[in-house]
């Protein structure tokens, strides 16, 4: 059967059918065919595609009787709090996350601001495609009502989690990614009296991550270097991820956030702190120094929605992925860059540290992560992958590790190897790389 859904919610190239008026009228009646998502809140990003899709889908949802809570631009952490905050059935933001404007993206939260379950997913995908886009009924009219205050709402709501004494007099440099952090970052630091020195602050629709963000973390190394800054941070196009780096420009990933955060929420009490959400990508050296603290170290499949969903499950305060997803349960139920780059802030204040020596907790393990990209016309089946990686990881024992996958958000491949020497996993690298190449040539 075909798939609506990915890892994150729906995304694929902002010119495909599914952000056609069509395949959004059908959406629309699949989202609200039972009856279950009555107020909806909506927003969007800084792709030149996104105010085109959001014009449609709107107008689709408002002719299948939808209350739609308009917030326009926005982050994607921002519309989990407000789906919550508004008293919303469901929040949609139109939005691809990291990738490069040619694509856009539908992720979906539940009225607690959570990402959608599976089984929620199952039945909107199920409901896409078995209605017919030429029988699609305009049954009623709903409302359009814009909320104007929303950003409001929600920098408050950041705000109140930090002392604002704390923060000032530092100097930081900012990535915006030119994508939904632009202007909400500016004025939370402004608050804050942080000297933030924004970069790839300026959206024109068709810059949102490209060569910025967190994907490129060169720029902030670059700049902090250059004005001598005592911090970098570098969000993505939605602003749901965040990756930093020290005084020195040396690049803090996610994993080194969560070490941080743990280490410093124990030791000062200031969450109980029972066990720590990881991914199957996290480094080991990250299970290690968190195993040594006392705690338990769980790991879900990549994506922020299965971090959050065993974060639930084990009864975690703190989960994330060394993408810079990072969810700390007692302030958001998504990752939130701002939220988290205020915590690290506090952090560095409270230390009276530098960056680069609060941050060095552990020696990492040695990572490879190769890409290959997909044509239209490769076929490769999960099966297949698994099989390969399985023979791979029986080849290295205990030496190290391998994972082979499809993306869940691009048309990529993803190879990524784990070991103490790096010499086991740098000519494995390459010999797995050129196999699955051979392999794709002649499927």
């Amino acid at each position: 059967m075909k798939k609506l859904f990915g890892t994150d919610g729906i995304r694929e190239l902002a010119t495909n059918d599914i952000f056609k008026r069509g395949s959004l009228n059908i959406l629309s009646k699949a989202i609200l065919g039972n009856g279950k998502y009555k107020k909806i809140v909506l927003g969007r990003d800084t792709r030149k595609s996104s105010p085109i899709i959001e014009k449609i889908f709107v107008e689709s949802l408002k002719n299948q009787g939808a209350h739609i809570y308009l917030l326009g631009l926005i982050s994607t952490p921002a519309l989990s709090y407000l789906t919550k905050r508004l008293n919303c059935d469901l929040g949609i933001i139109i939005s691809a996350s990291h990738n490069l404007y040619q694509f856009n993206g539908i992720k979906f939260f539940n009225k607690n601001g959570e990402k959608l379950s599976d089984k929620n997913e199952k039945i909107i995908e199920n409901n896409f495609f078995k209605f017919n886009k030429n029988k699609i009924i305009n049954l009623k009219t709903g409302k359009i009502i814009n909320i104007k205050q929303s950003k409001s709402y929600y920098k408050t709501n950041v705000i109140s989690t930090i002392k604002e004494e704390k923060l000032r007099n530092k100097k930081v440099v900012v990535d915006c990614a030119n994508g939904s952090t632009y202007k909400l970052a500016r004025d939370i630091f402004t608050k804050f009296k942080i000297k933030a020195i924004l970069i790839n602050n300026k959206p024109n629709g068709t810059n949102i991550n490209s060569k910025c963000g967190s994907l490129h973390p060169q720029n902030i190394t670059k700049s902090v270097k250059k004005h001598s800054a005592d911090f970098g941070i570098s969000f993505d196009g939605d602003g749901d991820r965040i990756i930093c780096c020290d005084e020195k420009g040396k690049i803090i990933d996610g994993d080194k956030i969560l070490a941080c955060l743990v280490k410093f929420y124990k030791e000062r009490k200031i969450m109980k702190i029972n066990g720590v959400v990881g991914t199957i990508m996290s480094n080991m050296g990250l299970e290690n120094f968190v195993k040594n603290l006392g705690l338990n170290f769980y790991r879900s499949p990549v994506g922020d929605k299965f971090v959050y969903q065993l974060m639930l499950k084990k009864n975690c305060a703190i989960g994330g992925e060394q993408s810079g997803h990072i969810i700390l349960r007692e302030y958001s139920s998504s990752g939130d860059g701002i939220l988290v780059a205020l915590q690290l802030l506090f952090i560095i204040s409270e230390l009276k540290d530098k960056a680069s020596k609060i941050f060095n907790l552990y020696k990492p393990y040695y990572q490879i992560q190769k890409n290959i990209k997909l044509k239209d016309s490769d076929k490769i089946k999960d099966i297949e992958l698994k099989k390969l990686m399985n023979l791979y990881n029986e080849k290295l024992g205990n030496k190290g590790k391998v994972l082979i996958r499809a993306s869940g958000t691009e048309p990529l491949i993803r190879i990524f190897l784990e070991s103490k020497i790096i010499s086991i996993i740098s000519d494995l690298s390459k010999y797995i790389l050129n196999s699955l190449k051979k392999k794709l040539r002649n499927n």
